[in-house]
């Protein structure tokens, strides 16, 4: 169960300011198939730790979990009610290190969504999300750091990546990419 302060900061974070606004004042670096970040951001996510009930077209937001055993979920939703617009995902999660993807699966994926293999070893998936959750599930090492670039309308977005690490809600990246790496059980 999630603490109630992560509840409500979830909430509260996608009820207030997700408009979509083009993200042309916060274009940071590149995407994980030969970015140009210099500097990659690091963090935590906490196995486990789940994100509050997403309500479809009330934010947006691309929304990353983890369990204990390494199978990771990985979501968008929009903000479709406020802004009257869908929003283009594109995201791709590379595993860093020795660590590797062993299967992927579709959550709740339309027809017209994609989700494949980017190059040799990474995922992405390519969405339009308006009024329901799109995402994926894929299995890797417990342990091993995944790198998350996320896309929105096809500007990077990382200001809207939010997990849970060292058991706080993270609200946004400073960098896009950005590695998450497995906190210890």
């Amino acid at each position: 169960m999630m603490p109630k302060a992560i509840f409500v900061s979830a909430i509260l974070a996608l009820a207030t300011g997700c408009t979509y606004d083009n993200g042309r004042d916060n274009m940071g670096g590149g995407g994980g198939g030969g970015g140009t970040v210099d500097n990659i951001a690091e963090s935590t996510i906490d196995p486990g730790a789940t994100l509050a009930e997403i309500e479809p077209g009330k934010g947006a937001g691309a929304f990353v979990e983890v369990s204990a055993k390494g199978v990771w979920h990985v979501y968008t939703a929009c903000d479709t009610d406020i802004s009257g617009y869908s929003c283009g995902w594109d995201i791709i999660v590379t595993p860093l290190g020795d660590n590797t993807i062993t299967a992927k699966e579709g959550d709740r994926l339309e027809k017209a969504d994609y989700l494949g293999w980017y190059g040799d070893y990474s995922v992405q998936m390519v969405t339009d999300t308006s009024y329901d959750i799109d995402g994926f599930f894929f299995e890797a090492n417990p342990d091993g750091a995944m790198r998350v670039d996320v896309y929105l309308d096809g500007a990077p977005a990382p200001r809207f990546i939010y997990w849970v690490g060292d058991g706080a809600l993270h609200k946004g990246s400073p960098t896009n990419p950005i590695d998450l790496t497995p906190t210890t059980l």
